[in-house]
């Protein structure tokens, strides 16, 4: 499978950090794009070497007219194909359902460190699905039509509140939304329940941060509290920010956080 793999090295007169590569790793619907636009240039010029990999299926990659074909498997797959072709084993900064796949990856496979940015929790999708029917039906029903694959089952104010903060202008929200594809129902399955990735095997392997925004109507803060307490962690709830963490206004604290943290896991 031909896969769309990104990269971004510190620039001529910026010293490189001792400390192992950053492996993006994006979320449902998405691709490796929406880490180019702030993350990937800040981490470079703060000394960061960074690779960003659209799993198949998903924005330059293969398999894209086949993607319900794919699960998590399958992504964690594209994650150590990417993986392999770095010095040494990464540190994950998994985002959403690129946070499962990260966990499952890092069950299996060595990484330096695992970074969590709102991600699906280890229990899965099921207790989100739930809560957001409750307090958020019209959102829970455009994401159902987002996930069958209906690009206009979301209008752009759904979609400006699925993923920012309140802040975040109109008219960029709406350009990202141009540019997310369909999302995989076989993974999607996989994350209500049918996998579960061992939070006490990757404790036991590499040092685990979890953080998430304090207006992620998605994936809320009680959910990546209790990711954080699987890891036996405190999570870090973002004043500000909304479910996209890298896009929205204010991504400059998180991209400090997520820096601060890989420092650290560098360092022991």
């Amino acid at each position: 499978m031909e896969l769309e793999i990104l990269r971004a090295t510190p620039p001529e007169g910026v010293d490189r950090l001792k400390c192992p590569p950053l492996l993006f790793v994006h979320g449902a619907f998405t691709g490796a794009w929406c880490w180019v636009e702030h993350f990937m240039p800040w981490f470079a010029m703060a000394g960061f070497s960074c690779v960003a990999v659209s799993l198949r299926g998903h924005g330059g990659s293969g398999g894209r007219d086949r993607i319900d074909d794919f699960g998590i498997e399958q992504f964690a797959e594209d994650v150590r194909s990417a993986a392999e072709d770095l010095d040494e084993p990464p540190i994950l900064v998994g985002h959403s359902m690129g946070g499962f796949v990260s966990m499952w990856f890092a069950e299996r496979h060595p990484a330096a460190g695992l970074i969590l940015l709102a991600s699906v929790p280890p229990l899965g999708l099921a207790g989100l699905g739930m809560a957001m029917a409750v307090t958020d039906p019209v959102l829970a029903t455009g994401l159902g039509g987002l996930r069958a694959g209906a690009p206009g089952a979301m209008d752009v104010s759904t979609f400006r509140r699925a993923l920012f903060s309140d802040t975040y202008p109109d008219d960029l929200s709406s350009l990202h939304g141009q540019a997310m594809g369909p999302e995989s129902s076989r993974a999607v399955a996989e994350m209500h329940g049918l996998l579960r990735p061992r939070t006490d095997i990757i404790s036991d392997m590499m040092p685990v941060a979890v953080l998430g925004g304090a207006e992620d109507r998605l994936i809320r803060p009680a959910f990546v509290k209790s990711t954080a307490r699987a890891f036996s962690v405190e999570a870090e709830i973002m004043p500000g920010l909304a479910h996209a963490m890298m896009l929205d206004t204010g991504w400059q604290q998180v991209a400090q956080r997520v820096a601060f943290h890989a420092r650290h896991m560098a360092a022991t």
